[in-house]
């Protein structure tokens, strides 16, 4: 069982982000996947390029979690649930 830190405990990761939509995925930290095991993810869930997946799971393992991908509801909704899978 994972619990989510809360939102107050960081600081805000839109600031700076390329946001291209209403909606966003936030990919958060766990120590049971590898950094080849997410970017790999990333780029089948989101279609983005190997550098992209790299700096997103940095970013990841660096501040606790990371915005992998924005845009309609239903987009993040696949995208959602290709990273769950």
């Amino acid at each position: 069982v994972y619990t989510l830190p809360r939102l107050e405990d960081f600081e805000d990761i839109r600031d700076g982000a390329d946001i291209r939509g209403p909606w966003m995925v936030i990919l958060y930290n766990c120590e049971c996947h590898t950094f080849d095991e997410v970017e790999y993810i990333l780029q089948k869930a989101t279609g983005c390029s190997l550098e992209k997946a790299e700096a997103i799971a940095m970013e990841v393992h660096t501040r606790g979690r990371s915005i992998c991908f924005s845009g309609e509801y239903e987009e993040c909704e696949r995208v959602t649930s290709i990273i769950a899978s």
